[in-house]
């Protein structure tokens, strides 16, 4: 089966069906799939061809699955482009991507994508709401196309989307997924979430399309017939005006939505929450007493979900009545993150690659229909990556002999802020170039309103100094901003072992003391 398959098949259906809607648009299956038709016949015109990748950049919008869908149906391959990134961060993804045709969905971000074109390498034809663009996305959308038909054979296991998650060596890198990593996806959240997914159920996206969480939860709905709202951007108080105003039945939030909606909407306990059904939330750290709070708030209606790009996002959860028997008598179980989903696996592995009996940390290792094809034109990655049908997912974690997974550190750096993946590595990078920078290293900090909070070390020069204003100041045109820290200590020297490397664990573990578990 193929991308856009399920969705032509609701479209026959139940033609009239609330497909995709917001405060600015609302269509139906029929117009879904119409569209897509029309953008698969550009893409034919434009000489795009099987496997190429046709990239997309904007905030939340229904056009992203008129684009996806519509590559789709003549096998080219969407990218979904964070717009939060700073210019050149874009233009790297743009060129290693190698996309020539782009898609913009909307035009506030206008002044960013002129500066990222003029620092690509490679050229770029527009397709988008812009004076300059090689035809107005809209004009395309709404033009009565005849329905596309590939004349060869599709294969599920070709590509159909690629995520860009960052690399330990300071670029991101590109995750393939194919047709069949994202509907194994789907049946399995079918599966494991009871029979929620039908055309009855009322789906609230406000995650980024640019992530697997908003991507993946909203083709979900889609796969399912459901109504999909989606917001353009996670306002808080929207959030519950929406869950109340619509029956809002399912939606994934990350642990800072749920904080900014339980802390900040005034009077937050006086709407109608009794619609939801599942309240998903993961990529980021919670506490137990923000779960706790935010269950006593929305109801028990909570799923923890544990993935990552690379396995098309969730594969272990914590069901909804595992959270009710936390609450109840098992406190410990909020710490965990789950048992696999159906059809997924999980081992724990030492250093040599042998599994761990259950209570001995090592690192997570999934296995999942879902499993990324790869990274795209990064053989060595993928190799160190995917072995022998295994994500080497770099987390440190144990089961427990119930078999529940519980994650403790990161055998990688990467810090999770927000929901966002962040490599020190890069931001390193660029704090190095600040003049009197002797050395520096960034780490994760605990933050209670985003779960982390990068802290840059630095060694300087004698007669330097570095402020948190001036540090801001540097990154504010080469980093994206949740990549710049906010916080700074300067030492006079950072720890090293033996061969040179700076000890990160040494430097973490002050800020760490008196956590147990320390990541999501």
């Amino acid at each position: 089966m193929l991308l856009h398959q399920p969705i032509d098949y609701h479209a026959e259906r139940r033609p009239t069906h609330a497909a995709l809607s917001a405060h600015d648009f609302n269509w139906d299956y029929t117009t879904l799939v119409a569209r897509s038709h029309a953008v698969a016949r550009l893409l034919l015109e434009a000489g795009v061809k099987a496997e190429d990748r046709i990239g997309v950049l904007g905030l939340n919008s229904a056009a992203h699955f008129a684009v996806l869908l519509g590559a789709s149906r003549i096998g080219a391959v969407t990218v979904s482009v964070n717009f939060r990134l700073a210019p050149a961060e874009l233009a790297f993804i743009l060129d290693d991507a190698g996309i020539d045709v782009l898609f913009i969905t909307d035009a506030s971000i206008d002044e960013i994508v002129t500066t990222t074109l003029a620092l690509r390498d490679q050229p770029t034809r527009l397709v988008a709401d812009r004076d300059d663009a090689y035809q107005q996305l809209a004009e395309v959308m709404n033009r009565d196309a005849v329905p596309y038909i590939s004349d060869s054979p599709m294969d599920e296991r070709a590509p159909a989307v690629q995520l860009y998650t960052s690399g330990t060596t300071g670029k991101p890198k590109g995750a393939v997924l194919s047709h069949r990593n994202l509907l194994s996806l789907t049946q399995m959240m079918a599966l494991s979430n009871d029979g929620l997914y039908t055309p009855d159920t009322v789906n609230l996206v406000v995650a980024p399309l640019f992530h697997i969480g908003g991507t993946g939860v909203t083709y979900i709905g889609l796969a399912h017939g459901c109504h999909n709202i989606m917001h353009e951007t996670f306002e808080p108080q929207r959030v519950v005006e929406a869950i109340q105003g619509h029956g809002v039945s399912s939606m994934f939030m990350v642990p800072a939505m749920i904080q900014a909606i339980v802390k900040l909407v005034p009077n937050v306990r006086d709407y109608d929450f009794s619609s939801l059904e599942i309240i998903a939330y993961g990529a980021s750290p919670i506490s137990a007493s923000l779960l706790e709070e935010a269950m006593s708030v929305f109801g028990g209606r909570f799923i923890q979900v544990y993935g990552m790009t690379e396995t098309s996002g969730t594969v272990v959860a914590l069901a909804p009545e595992d959270h009710v028997r936390a609450v109840a008598e098992a406190p410990h179980l909020l710490t965990s993150c789950g048992k696999p989903c159906p059809g997924n696996e999980v081992k724990i592995i030492d250093d040599n690659g042998k599994a761990l009996a259950p209570n001995q940390t090592g690192e997570i290792c999934l296995r999942s229909a879902s499993n990324m094809l790869g990274y795209f034109k990064r053989p060595e990655a993928t190799a160190s990556t995917l072995q022998d049908g295994w994500v080497l997912t770099g987390d440190a974690g144990f089961m427990d002999e119930a078999g529940y997974l519980y994650l403790r550190d990161r055998i990688k750096d990467m810090v999770v802020s927000g929901g966002e993946n962040i490599y020190p590595v890069e931001v390193e990078n660029v704090l190095a170039a600040i003049p009197g920078v002797v050395e520096v290293a960034v780490i994760g900090v605990p933050d209670e309103t985003f779960g982390e909070a990068l802290l840059a070390i630095f060694a300087m020069k004698p007669g330097h100094s570095i402020d948190t204003e001036a540090m801001v100041a540097f990154c504010r045109d080469k980093l994206a901003g949740y990549k710049i820290p906010r916080r700074l200590a300067c030492v006079d020297a950072l720890p090293r072992n033996p061969s040179g490397k700076i000890l990160k664990t040494v430097l973490r573990e002050p800020h760490w003391q008196g956590i147990d578990r320390r990541i999501s």
